[in-house]
């Protein structure tokens, strides 16, 4: 499993602009699953949750990884791609349903790290302190903004490394961050 995949055909960001597709990759856990344990996981049809599966497959966001023969039956192991996926929009061409489909990913990306924290806020108990860094109203031209989140990446990806699994006195976290632009205001 590669570290990052990035994603530049219009067909992949498509086919990740849907919030539900995006669940299913996360709860491969990046770890191979059949569709019917990410069914289970997700508490949803089977049926439903492999036709979204093939559709990934299908574009190379998943893959099969291992076919085992249980009792007649083959289960499909699947798995994604890379433990992270990012949109290079500048690797191609921004047409409107590019940049409809880009919006939409960058929205069902929003709607994953939204969802996290609010689980987080919910869950609370005041035992262990959260960290939450903001910025805004800074300057930047668009290689300052794409050197700013290639050394957030960086940072965030060499001190992560090798913390994707439970282990003693460790607390399962999420860290994100965004580089966006925003309009100019209007004083």
């Amino acid at each position: 499993m590669k570290e990052v995949m990035v994603l530049k055909d219009l067909e992949q960001i498509k086919a990740i602009s849907q919030q539900y597709r995006l669940q299913i990759v996360e709860a491969f856990e990046n770890k191979p699953k059949t569709a019917k344990q990410i069914a289970e996981t997700m508490g949803e049809p089977h049926g439903r949750v492999n036709y979204h599966i093939k559709m990934l497959e299908k574009v190379g966001i998943i893959e099969l990884v291992e076919e085992i023969v249980k009792f007649g039956v083959v289960e499909k192991y699947y798995c994604p791609v890379a433990k992270k996926m990012m949109i290079d929009s500048t690797a191609v061409t921004l047409d409107d349903e590019m940049n409809n489909s880009i919006g939409k990913v960058s929205l069902a990306f929003f709607e994953g790290i939204s969802r996290d924290f609010y689980v987080s806020l919910e869950h609370f108990n005041g035992t262990t302190s959260r960290k939450i860094a903001y910025a805004s109203d800074y300057y930047l031209t668009d290689e300052e903004a794409k050197e700013l989140s290639d050394m957030l990446n960086q940072v965030m990806g060499a001190f992560l490394e090798g913390k994707d699994q439970p282990r003693s006195n460790a607390h399962r976290h999420f860290s994100a961050h965004m580089v966006i632009p925003m309009p100019d205001r209007c004083d």
